[in-house]
């Protein structure tokens, strides 16, 4: 009976592993083809290739807004399945705090600038071992998140960087719709939506979180979040000093 359970077990394992292997390959075949969507989508708009008209604009920025939707899903996926695996390369340097916040402001400055939504930064200039490029993909997801839930022209985003002697802590508060107090708890599991018909209106894999979870963690940090219904949401999350 016991050689039957482990025989099972094995096959179950063997099934889960091919499973993850076919939508990590899946994954990256998908995202292919849209890179060059969204690179072909900007060239157009840039009118290198000639003048569009306004119809024709609107058009492709749809286009690209369409790719680059679909591109940040998979991207989440094939992100969300690397975690899972162990194969999420990260390499920590020792680099400015402060710059990669500015990065990550930047990154999403025009999303802002769209919105009419203020970002504002109070940050101090502290050398800390990190991989930067992830932590840029923490905070670009956590302003991401805001920006879809601030209101145009009335938003306002703040990033809030505190230097302590064993850790680095970093927040992200917007005065958005808020998050009910039930809902908090599940935040950062894999696949979860708050509001699943707010998600089909602003889009979202409900794996963003969960990858956040797993960055900072990796950086020997904690994530967590204090909201308020109509009021706003702080992320706040923080970095080891000790994570060598």
């Amino acid at each position: 009976m016991s050689d039957t359970i482990k025989e099972k077990e094995a096959e179950a394992k063997k099934t889960d592993i091919a499973k993850d292997e076919f939508l990590a390959m899946i994954t990256h075949e998908l995202k292919t083809p849209l890179v060059p969507i969204q690179g072909y989508s900007d060239l157009l708009l840039s009118e290198h290739l000639g003048p569009l008209t306004d119809k024709q604009k609107e058009r492709v920025s749809i286009i690209k807004s369409s790719a680059t939707s679909l591109l940040d899903i998979i991207s989440d996926l094939l992100d969300a399945q690397k975690l899972e695996l162990g194969q999420l390369r990260m390499k920590k340097e020792s680099t400015s705090i402060k710059n990669t916040v500015e990065k990550a402001v930047e990154a999403m400055q025009l999303a802002a600038n769209e919105k009419e939504v203020k970002i504002t930064v109070n940050c101090p200039d502290v050398v800390l071992l990190h991989d930067s490029e992830r932590i840029i993909q923490v905070l670009t997801n956590l302003l991401k998140n805001s920006l879809k839930v601030v209101k145009e022209k009335a938003g306002a985003i703040q990033i809030n960087v505190g230097d302590y002697p064993s850790e680095v802590k970093i927040s992200v508060k917007d005065n958005g719709i808020g998050i009910p107090a039930d809902k908090q708890k599940d935040l950062f599991k894999k696949f979860y939506q708050v509001d699943a018909s707010l998600t089909r209106e602003i889009g979202g894999s409900g794996l963003g979180l969960s990858i956040c979870k797993g960055i900072v963690e990796f950086h020997g940090g904690k994530i967590g979040v204090q909201s308020t219904p109509d009021i706003g949401t702080t992320f706040t999350f923080t970095i080891s000093k000790k994570s060598a």
